[in-house]
Formats: structure tokens, sequence, C-alpha cells
């Protein structure tokens, strides 16, 4: 297949997080300039100025597809592709089209790294992993509060049968953590406080899983509905409770048969990667999240409105800065990736790469950030399209290099499931 076609050997690349940088956008300027804590310093003299425009450097209404190859008086050659997967590059049915497996093959086989960064936990990434079938997979996931890589994306028959994959020797094993960022157990005990205030219930998102304890119809209904939507790899594991300080008073003693008495406290939880508050739409997760943030100051954590849930992330944790990780990991420069994303937890990530593409049908914040707009949304292939027209640009310049087998370890484990 394409994605071993031109596949080099393994080889330990060192980290070099000096390579973690910005050197401006490509595609125009931009309103937005945030940029992720990496950035160089303003005094730092720019490297490697273009000496004349890029040929992919065009404003996104005036591309034309046709035009001249890159040359080395251009700007750096992009060499990742970060890729969101809900509203991006996956259709409406949470599903990878062909179309969009061939392109990315074969932008690895030519040398590109292919990268996930993804709200989703890792377990929920897997099974797109192994459709790619591009080996491990560079990964940004709970919302950046996690870099990772994903160690079996080598073998599709790891979905159907786990057994005869480990059989055929498919190279699945431990993940390698590269970065990981947990939550302050204070700022927990507020969201959770938020949420049972507004009779919502919580996610608590843990490396190897989530957890959930419902009260009452309303808090059960949403969790169900949200598991649905995750997958069978997401689906939330009932705890009896999800609170870090036992209550102040035991609770009383029940009957045997009282459903309704208040759980025991079982002891503490891990810190999680992050909170999820389930809203289960999209205006209610705008208002909780404007609660939220009149609660919870902004040095207490990051609290992004996503489609029918908000989350709650560590202070200045977001895709970008999970990226970064990444790419101080493999030796590149931000300034080195096209990130693809749609929504408002895709914001810092489209606003520090060297290129981004906002889907046509995103939240207005992500089409703000991004350097472009694609052609086409998610159900009609979209971020495919302009692969392809990049690569026909000439805009990628080859590796000549395979990821790492070993590297550094953070102190969370991820478990190969």
């Amino acid at each position: 297949m394409l994605a071993h076609a031109h596949r080099a050997p393994h080889a330990a690349l060192r980290v070099s997080s000096s390579t973690v940088g910005t050197r401006g956008r490509r595609g125009g300027g931009s309103p937005h300039d945030t940029r992720c804590s990496s950035r160089q310093p303003a005094s730092i003299p720019r490297q490697r100025q273009r000496q004349r425009p890029s040929p992919y450097t065009t404003p996104a209404a005036a591309m034309v597809v046709t035009s001249a190859p890159a040359t080395a008086t251009s700007l750096p050659p992009l060499r990742m592709v970060a890729l969101d997967l809900d509203g991006t590059l996956l259709r409406p049915d949470s599903t990878l089209s062909e179309r969009t497996v061939r392109t990315l093959q074969e932008l690895h086989s030519q040398g590109t790294m292919v990268c996930v960064a993804s709200g989703r936990p890792a377990p929920t990434v897997r099974r797109f992993a192994r459709q790619l079938n591009i080996g491990p997979l560079p990964t940004v996931c709970f919302n950046g509060a996690c870099a990772m890589l994903l160690n079996d994306g080598g073998n599709p028959a790891a979905d159907a049968n786990e057994k005869g994959a480990e059989e055929l020797g498919s190279g699945r094993g431990q993940d390698e953590v590269w970065f990981a960022q947990t939550l302050d157990m204070g700022v927990v005990s507020a969201v959770l406080a938020v949420a049972a205030e507004l009779d919502l219930p919580v996610q608590y998102c843990l490396p190897d899983k989530s957890l959930t304890s419902p009260v009452g119809p309303n808090q059960t209904a949403l969790v169900a509905f949200f598991d649905n939507l995750v997958g069978p790899e997401g689906h939330s594991v009932k705890a009896p409770s999800l609170a870090p300080l036992p209550p102040l008073a035991p609770p009383p003693v029940a009957a045997a048969d009282d459903t309704n008495a208040a759980p025991e406290w079982p002891g503490p939880l891990p810190p999680p990667l992050k909170l999820i508050v389930i809203t289960g739409s999209q205006s209610r997760a705008d208002e909780v999240a404007v609660h939220a943030r009149r609660t919870l100051s902004s040095d207490t954590c990051h609290v992004i409105a996503a489609e029918v849930h908000v989350e709650f992330l560590a202070p200045n944790v977001n895709k970008a800065s999970g990226l970064a990780h990444v790419c101080g990991a493999l030796g590149l420069s931000l300034d080195e990736v096209v990130a693809f994303g749609d929504a408002n937890n895709d914001v810092e990530m489209l606003t520090a790469c060297g290129m981004s593409y906002a889907m046509p049908n995103g939240r207005k914040a992500a089409l703000a950030a991004a350097s472009r707009k694609c052609r086409f949304d998610n159900s009609e292939d979209g971020v495919a399209v302009e692969l392809e027209a990049l690569m026909a640009d000439g805009a990628f310049g080859d590796l000549g290099r395979a990821l790492p087998e070993t590297g550094p370890k953070a102190s969370v484990e991820m478990p190969a499931r």
C-alpha cells in the first residue's frame, strides 16, 4: 500500500525545544496573533526569509492549483499535517472517507508526518489510526492535555481480532507519552459544584477511561446521549462519586432497597486530564461556558464551549500547546505545520501554525483564526481536496526520517487499552 511504499527504518530523533516556534503565518496576516508559549522572542532574527512570494501563500479565494511549485527561496516546506477529527476530517457520520485515507497515506509515503489533534481521549482515536494504517501516529488528545505517539496504528485487524493482531506481530505496544497535564483538584471541586448547580452530568477524563456519576433521570439521559456520540471506545464508566473530598457529614444509613440513597464516597480519584460538563446542545454549552467563566477565573482553568458540552482544562492548555510538544519531540517547528479545524477548541492551533484551514461551516472564531478556508466541508472531503492541491503546488517537503521508537516519558502512562 502507499502507506508503506517509502517508509524509512525507525530512528530515534533528538528532542529539540528550540525548533518549536513560529516564524510567521503563511497565506497573509491575521488580526488574531495569539501564539503558544513556545513562540520565538521578537528579538530573534527570522531565519530563511523568503525572497519572493511562495506559490502556497496565495489567499484561498485566489488560489490556483496549477501554480508553480515552491522553491528554495520560499518559506520552509510543510512537514506535518495537524488534523482535527470531528467536524473536520471525519464525515458527519463520524467515519473516514476512502479519499481522505488515500490522500493521507500518499502524504505519509512522501515523508510528511500526519498528526491527529482532537479533543477526544486516546482510546477513541485508535480505530481511525488503524484505518489510516500508516504506523505510529503523533497525536494531540484531550484538547492538548496530552501529546503522545499512538503505537497501534499499524494493523487494522486489531479492531476485529486483538489476539490475531498480536500473533501477526502488528507492532502495537506501549504508547509513547511526550506530555500530560492534569487539572488541579481544587478546580475539580469547583467545576463539580457548577455542574451540580445546573443539574448537569460531568465526565471525569483519565488517560485510559472516563468516569461519570449521574444523579437523576436528566443527567442519566445526557450521559447516554453523549456516550452514543463518542462511540463504544469512549463510553463512560459509572462511578459512585467523582468528588475529590468526602462529604462533610456521612450519608444517612438507608434501607437495603432504597435506590435514592447517597452513594458512599469511594476515596480520591487521580487528577483528571480534563473535565466535561455535558449540556446536550451547542446553545446550552455556550450558556454554561459563560456562567463557568464568571465563576472560575481564567488563571485556574481553560474553559471551552464545544458542540454539546463544555470542557475544562488546565490554564494555557489547548491544541496549540499540545502540538508544540509533538513538534518538540519530532524536531519540527510549528511554522512547518498546516492545521485543519472547525471549532472553538481549534482556534489556538489554527492561529499558531504556519498555515491553517477552517472548515466553511465552522464556528466564527475558527474561521477568523485560520489563514484560509476550505472550499468544501467535511461531507465533501474538504480536507482531502485542500491537501491534494497543496501537494500539486509542491508545498510539502520530505523529512527523510521515521518516527522515533522511543522518546521521553511523561509521568502519565497511556495504556494500550
